[in-house]
């Protein structure tokens, strides 16, 4: 019963303080204007500037597949989306203790598990329920333009959930510096920071078979087949999630203000 009141109350919370609403805006944007950008505007753009440019060198230069499209997409999704993402979550749990005001669920008895198992609930679910949709759109709207290409839609659906685990992961850094920090600027840069460094560190190191960073590499493949990778990359995912609640409900049952 707890769990069921705490999850109605961050998502009334969730609404109340537009953090949905941003967030889709953010991933939405870019789900239909990529396509648009990439079928109408560049190629004029292209043309006024270059005007003596021959038609063939202009299509080189331009990106006119659907495949293209909706990598492109995802990348922009793991480089601006979680910049949004970042700052729009960053008072998650940081602003209300430094708000205090986990004192009045605390002191009706609910506890700091549930209260942090309640956040990954709603805004994890909403984050991979967002990133599939955006996808999918991203794919009709590509496909309209372009062209459908993909032999069927089931690798931009996995697309989707390997981009919603991480934003996931992205979510479970911010909870985690929030409760470190305990203010949100400085818990969104740190989870920027992270979120940016593990896919460096998987690049220059050749270990995203071991780190989040993978899913969004599997993301961009598009593949018929997932590769044989892919499962290793989930459990460690998933467990690094679960470490970082972990830590994160260590960390607040160690703070004062958890204490009533």
């Amino acid at each position: 019963m707890d769990l069921k009141i705490i999850v109605k109350k961050e998502i009334l919370e969730g609404l109340r303080n537009y953090r949905f609403l941003i967030v889709a805006i953010g991933m939405l944007f870019f789900a239909v204007f990529d396509p648009v950008m990439n079928k109408l505007i560049l190629p004029e753009l292209l043309k006024s500037q270059f005007p003596n440019m021959s038609a063939d060198i202009v299509n080189q230069m331009l990106v006119n597949t659907q495949t293209a499209n909706i990598r492109g997409y995802l990348t922009h999704v793991y480089q601006i989306s979680t910049l949004i993402i970042s700052f729009t979550l960053s008072g998650l749990l940081a602003q209300e203790i430094s708000e205090k005001t986990l004192i009045f669920p605390m002191s009706t008895g609910k506890r700091i598990e549930g209260l942090l198992l309640g956040k990954m609930i709603v805004y994890g679910g909403f984050l991979l329920l967002l990133t599939s949709f955006s996808i999918l759109v991203n794919y009709a709207y590509s496909g309209v333009l372009f062209g459908f290409e993909l032999p069927s839609v089931y690798p931009v659906l996995r697309a989707g959930l390997y981009l919603g685990i991480f934003m996931i992961f992205v979510l479970a850094l911010l909870i985690l510096f929030g409760a470190l920090v305990r203010k949100p600027i400085p818990a969104g840069m740190l989870t920027l920071l992270v979120a940016y460094g593990v896919r460096a560190v998987g690049s220059l190191l050749n270990g995203h078979r071991f780190l989040p960073s993978g899913l969004l590499v599997e993301a961009e493949m598009l593949a018929v087949v997932p590769s044989e990778f892919i499962w290793g990359i989930l459990a460690s995912s998933i467990a690094m999630i679960a470490v970082l609640i972990g830590l994160s409900i260590y960390r607040m049952l160690h703070l004062e203000i958890t204490r009533g």
